[in-house]
């Protein structure tokens, strides 16, 4: 595995873990960037560089010291999906359908690559594939239901793999296989050569038949571990795809897992929670109550783990007791979360006739709180995050 790429979940393998970070209970802003449009995407560090991308178009270079643009580059489209770096360069996926390769220093293009087009499932498909270097390759799925394989260095196809549906989950890549899920309710392994091992088709649901698979797994010793809008979790057999366990959390998809030690921590959509299972067995061991969904990633330290949520209040789960905490609220959630919780931070009664019993108009008026969609980037004593009311935050 290549030890110095920066990407989503910091790495290939998707562990988001970070020793020794050292974070205050209360951290306060030490920058706070805004660009022109919502951002979905998650900050990367590289070197002195934090990089993210927006959906006003741009992916932008930032300074981690104190915020200010480095470089900027436009595409020509929205930028949901986070940048991995390696060997100095930026890989990326736009919504123009192209994947980008830029010198990190500079932000001048390299090499693009044309897929066969970017589209969306649903107004709950936030993220377009965050892709994953290994070895000289990079790995990303697109919304042309394909999975790529690139050339690091010049961009040329190396192979690609069809899936039945939308591929916006992220690619999982371990020393032989590449691990990931589609919109067509299979999960996909890979060999390195872009050969089918196995697939895995999920149950599906009532509401969800497909049982769409929409976010990154995680992978670890030899076991793999996704969830899926079905309202499962999975964890197989990453050798021939055969199950150790499924876990079925009743009216909620699993939004994206996260490891930390003998615990695979779940963060949920519908159910309000963040879901605490015994990695070897599926068991639950915990699960405090958050206000709102969760679509972002737990990132991992040796004590804790931090994420976000629709309400704009970054959380902080103790890994010891089970317990959640606020540890700050965006500018947005600030200004508005009072308009979608009473003094008691329950929902208010009304919001179903306040927009219209239309859930896609309530779901885009939850967005006035500033969001947290982004994966925490963990560093020393500061965390790196974004907001969907555009802002880019460091706080220490």
């Amino acid at each position: 595995m290549n030890l110095y790429a920066q990407q989503l979940a910091r790495t290939a393998d998707r562990h988001n873990y970070t020793s020794g970070a050292l974070i205050q209970e209360r951290p306060q802003v030490k920058w706070r960037f805004q660009t022109e449009g919502q951002v979905y995407s998650s900050p990367v560090l590289y070197a002195d560089k934090i990089i993210i991308g927006s959906c006003d178009s741009n992916l932008y270079a930032l300074n981690k010291a104190d915020g200010s643009v480095l470089w900027k580059y436009k595409t020509g489209g929205e930028v949901r999906a986070t940048a991995a770096v390696d060997q100095q360069v930026v890989y990326f996926l736009s919504a123009d359908g192209h994947f980008y390769a830029l010198d990190v220093h500079t932000g001048k293009q390299l090499w693009t690559f044309k897929t066969e087009g970017e589209k969306t499932y649903d107004i709950w498909d936030y993220f377009q594939s965050s892709a994953a270097v290994e070895s000289g390759i990079v790995y990303f799925g697109s919304g042309d239901g394909h999975i790529y394989a690139l050339d690091a260095k010049n961009g040329k196809e190396i192979w690609k793999y069809k899936t039945a549906g939308i591929v916006h989950a992220s690619p999982t890549v371990t020393a032989h296989e590449i691990l990931i899920g589609s919109f067509d309710g299979y999960f996909y392994c890979l060999e390195k050569n872009g050969d089918l091992r196995w697939k895995f088709k999920t149950i599906g649901e009532h509401y969800f038949p497909k049982g769409e698979v929409q976010f990154h797994a995680v992978a670890a010793d030899s076991s793999v571990y996704f969830g899926a809008r079905d309202f499962n979790s999975y964890a197989l057999k990453i050798k021939d795809g055969t199950g150790h366990w499924v876990y079925h959390q009743p009216g909620s998809w699993i939004s994206v897992p996260s490891l930390a030690g003998k615990q695979l921590l779940l963060t949920m959509s519908d159910s309000y929670s963040v879901l605490a299972l015994d990695k070897v067995y599926g068991g639950k061991l915990y699960e405090p109550r958050i206000p709102l969904n969760t679509f972002s990633s737990a990132s991992i330290t040796d004590s804790a783990a931090y994420f976000g949520a629709l309400d704009g209040v970054l959380y902080k789960l103790d890994l010891s007791k089970g317990t959640v905490s606020s540890v700050f609220q965006t500018a947005s959630s600030k200004l508005n979360r009072s308009n979608f919780f009473d003094e008691k931070d329950k929902l208010r009664t009304g919001l179903d006739e306040k927009y219209a019993h239309d859930i896609h108009k309530l779901f885009t008026g939850y967005l006035q709180m500033g969001s947290i969609f982004s994966t925490v980037w963990i560093d020393g004593q500061s965390l790196y995050f974004s907001s969907a009311d555009g802002a880019v935050y460091a706080l220490e």
